[in-house]
């Protein structure tokens, strides 16, 4: 095992301080034992380190959206055509998944696991989880909760109903189920915890978006994470629709203080996206310490808008950033991600503007909190957790003119996966010369596809009940159905 890593860059504390030239870390265990000067010889001379980057908020879907027609659209439409997900081993989906964000430099991800079989939850948490431990990363998984409004923003029966009658009962049958009761639910998680757990796994509670849960579930979910202190990640007014039904729902005393009052806003609370926040509703999150995981290429490519960080930042409310198996070019590039929310949130003419300190406090920090409840993650120091990346600055300053751009400026500008070299997390290497060492990668991507394409018949009958759906879907958002009370 490797217990000593040289480089000729070190960014100990990225955003707070300079790289430090020529120095060696040393671990012990899954910790950092001592940081010194190095001969600055050897193949580290060309490489530059920093803590590895924390995913808040994804879904670990191998197997891309687009494979299976999801394209991109408005999020409300967008969402009815994940129903077409083949059936893919769910060991191999999530291995597939976790390898991609391992190779980009992500050493702790948010995995929000998407299902609606509750009888499978168990099991598929199993596989999941297994496929982090393989591939070595640290993961939350959360559980996904949810007791109402499975086809949109109204009752199931009506909407159900809107539907072509040839469709209903396939839709009946396949999209909707009975679900359980919040105490059941709330057992369930601990369920899957008392399976999964370990020293680099965590189980979340997981309402899968207010709307979709009831006061009674919400209210459940709020009393059992005071109790045990299980954090809670939900969907949290990511378009425009969804907050103009919590306006229409919750006209009085507004949605994020009904939440508020249910007991489910507190420091252990992440609601991912964040789009269509007020500055009230920022407000009361800061007060409460709570966060937002920011989505950036997600909120593009489904035309939800662009998060109001700099209102965050005003208000000193926590963020994070969040892939959601969403990246901008479908490659789960995290450190493009990185410097596409640098850009998008740092305008000349922001009140207050994204710089690198908000920026690595949002992909390190505040995203170490989320994903694995634990504060201070951000540094490269002694008895500081073993999670590093360590990338090519030679490869990235190519043609870098000596004295004229500063390492910083090169790393915002340029860093991609394909600069990972070495990633180590809890002080194992996951991954080497850019290959994922726990698990064959490109056997699995391979398998995953064969698997996926062998659905292929089941998927094209499928697809025109999709499309019907969407319209239906559409038309009933157009008519402003998600807004009558």
């Amino acid at each position: 095992m490797v217990n000593e890593v040289a480089v000729g860059r070190l960014l100990a504390r990225p955003g707070r301080a300079a790289p430090l030239a020529d120095a060696v870390l040393s671990f012990a265990g899954d910790r950092i034992a001592a940081v010194a000067p190095a001969a600055g010889q050897g193949r580290g001379k060309s490489l530059i380190a920093l803590p590895a980057l924390v995913n808040a908020h994804d879904h670990g879907r191998g197997l891309h959206h687009l494979a299976f027609g999801a394209r991109d659209q408005a999020f409300e439409l967008w969402r009815a055509a994940l129903y077409a997900h083949p059936p893919i081993d769910p060991y191999l989906n999530a291995a597939l998944a976790f390898g991609r964000l391992a190779q980009a430099g992500v050493g702790s991800v948010m995995h929000v696991h998407s299902s609606i079989d509750i009888k499978r939850l168990p099991a598929d948490a199993e596989a999941v989880c297994r496929a982090a431990r393989d591939v070595g990363i640290r993961l939350a998984f959360v559980v996904p909760l949810r007791d109402q409004q499975t086809l949109g923003y109204g009752s199931d029966d009506a909407l159900l109903a809107a539907h072509p009658e040839a469709d209903q009962p396939m839709i009946r049958s396949t999209w909707l189920n009975t679900f359980p009761s919040p105490g059941d639910y709330v057992a369930l998680v601990r369920e899957i915890a008392a399976r999964v757990e370990g020293p680099l796994i965590s189980v979340q509670y997981g309402p899968n978006s207010p709307q979709a849960c009831s006061d009674a579930l919400l209210a459940a979910i709020g009393e059992a994470s005071a109790a045990d202190g299980r954090r809670v990640t939900t969907h949290l007014l990511e378009t425009s629709i969804q907050r103009q039904w919590a306006d229409a729902t919750y006209p009085d005393q507004g949605f994020l203080p009904h939440l508020d009052r249910l007991g489910l806003i507190s420091q252990r609370f992440t609601g991912a996206h964040g789009v269509w926040l007020t500055a009230a509703d920022i407000a009361l999150l800061a007060e409460r310490g709570a966060q937002i995981a920011v989505n950036t290429s997600s909120n593009l490519r489904l035309r939800s808008g662009i998060a109001p960080v700099a209102q965050y930042l005003k208000a000193g409310m926590r963020f994070s950033f969040g892939i959601d198996s969403f990246s901008v070019d479908d490659d789960d590039d995290a450190f493009r991600e990185l410097r596409l929310g640098h850009w998008l949130h740092s305008p000349h003419h922001a009140e207050r503007r994204l710089d690198p300190v908000g920026l690595f406090d949002g992909w390190l920090g505040n995203g170490y909190f989320a994903v694995n409840n634990e504060e201070g993650y951000g540094a490269l120091a002694p008895d500081a957790p073993a999670d590093l990346v360590l990338l090519d600055f030679d490869a990235m300053a190519h043609d870098v003119i000596d004295g004229m751009a500063e390492d910083m400026d090169v790393l915002l500008t340029r860093a991609t996966t394909r600069h990972v070299r070495d990633v180590f997390v809890a002080g194992r290497q996951i991954v080497r010369d850019g290959r994922v060492l726990g698990v064959d990668l490109p056997a699995i991507e391979q398998e995953v596809l064969s698997q996926a394409r062998a659905t292929g018949a089941r998927m094209r009958d499928l697809k025109p009940v999709l499309e019907r759906s969407q319209a239906t879907l559409s038309s009933f958002y157009q008519a402003g159905g998600h807004i009558r009370r």
